[in-house]
């Protein structure tokens, strides 16, 4: 499922979308998997331009955690 998001680190605003993996329990032949999110557009303080290639991909990791746990 594709979600937006709005986040707030250290004084710069992110915002954009990310798609969302909802975790799913073991059976017996698969293992279990996590949540898994993937931020793929991101813009930085209002901006019209996404910014996802010039963004440290430690602070794009920082936003999917941020998700993961408000989920």
């Amino acid at each position: 499922m594709t979600i937006t998001f709005q986040r707030v680190i250290n004084g710069f605003y992110f915002t954009g979308l990310a798609e969302v993996e909802p975790a799913e329990p073991a059976t017996e032949t698969s293992p279990a998997w996590p949540t898994i999110v993937t931020v793929w557009n991101l813009h930085l303080d209002g901006s019209p331009k996404d910014c996802i290639d010039i963004i440290d991909p430690a602070v794009i990791q920082r936003i999917e955690q941020m998700i993961v746990a408000a989920l």
